[in-house]
């Protein structure tokens, strides 16, 4: 992932990562498969964590996705 994702991640607040997460449950793909804002809103939490320690440790995060 790129730095500016991951500073994104990791400066981001609660409230930005529910927002960021109902626009992306919005998306054609996400909503034909049934995935809730709920789900979404949680990966982006479990993946901001992630981000913060990858950052807090000097190491890159990299992400494989496939729907």
């Amino acid at each position: 992932m790129s730095d500016t994702l991951v500073d994104a991640l990791v400066t981001a607040t609660q409230n930005d990562l529910v927002r960021f997460a109902e626009l992306w449950s919005m998306t054609d793909e996400l909503r034909q498969m049934g995935i809730s804002v709920e789900v979404t809103a949680s990966l982006l939490e479990n993946l901001a964590e992630l981000a913060q320690r990858a950052q807090s440790n000097g190491l890159s995060l990299y992400c494989w996705w496939t729907l």
